[in-house]
């Protein structure tokens, strides 16, 4: 591959930093446009050029792609939404960008996002496109196998959070004996594996699923280590998933799971 470049907007969590490294082993440049309040501050040790910019700061993340010459963008990592209720300085273009949405919603941002920075001549694409190894096959990956009654969770669960997914809330449920302990909003899973967990006093099923037609340029379903400690604090005992879901360093997230004993079923 003659050392082709291609962009990266990193936010917060493992999954950019194990992009780059992939992208860097395929032979790319990598040019990475970090969000400064999200962004591991290793990634400038793996990356080809990076730069730091704020939310907000739309006019800086285009200034620094252009410069770059890249033709393809992918998106990496959460930028959390209670950002968008802190300080945020956005400037011209991202004012401008903000005022023309309908609601503020996790699709209605970041379609709007993608397409504005398409009409700049930035190309977004799939999480999914050059990166293979985050993902599983369907069944059961752990050692230990869901219970009937786990898996009577898992189908009454899913259809909940598909329920919620459709309406843009958030992805992930949290059930026990068929009935919804959490349903993730603005505070993301591991908080609401936890909220759910402790009303469930133990023995949780954590449900997570992917939006009906799912963008797979952005917000595509993750799961790592974390999400196994939050499950372990509340005494979960099993979870979830789509088969399309990130599941970030995956070797150590199976071993974290056989050693708390919970099961992991991919749907």
């Amino acid at each position: 591959m003659d050392n082709k470049k291609i962009g990266l907007i990193a936010g917060y969590g493992e999954f950019p930093l194990i992009y780059v490294k992939e992208l860097k082993l395929k032979g790319f440049s990598v040019c990475v446009c970090a969000i400064e309040e999200e962004a591991d501050k290793s990634l400038s040790e793996y990356t080809d050029s990076i730069t730091y910019v704020s939310v907000g700061e739309l006019g800086k993340l285009i200034k620094f792609f252009r410069s770059e010459q890249v033709d393809e963008i992918i998106m990496a990592g959460k930028v959390r939404k209670t950002l968008m209720f802190k300080k945020v300085k956005p400037d011209l273009k991202a004012i401008t960008l903000f005022l023309s949405l309908k609601d503020k919603k996790d699709d209605t941002i970041l379609n709007a996002i993608s397409q504005f920075l398409e009409q700049e001549g930035l190309k977004i694409v799939e999480q999914t496109k050059y990166i293979t190894s985050v993902f599983s096959t369907k069944g059961v990956i752990s050692n230990r196998k869901p219970t009937s009654k786990e898996m009577e969770d898992i189908e009454f669960g899913f259809n909940t959070a598909k329920l919620i997914a459709g309406a843009d809330i958030g992805q992930t449920v949290v059930v026990k004996d068929r009935s919804v302990m959490a349903v993730e909003a603005i505070e993301g899973t591991d908080e609401t594996i936890i909220r759910g967990g402790k009303l469930a006093c133990g023995g949780a099923v954590v449900i997570k699923v992917n939006k009906p037609d799912q963008d797979l340029r952005f917000d595509v379903p993750a799961v790592g280590v974390s999400t196994i400690e939050a499950m372990a604090s509340v005494e979960a005992t099993c979870i979830s998933f789509e088969k399309n879901t990130i599941i970030i360093n995956k070797g150590e997230f199976i071993k974290r799971a056989n050693e708390a004993g919970i099961a992991v079923y991919i749907m």
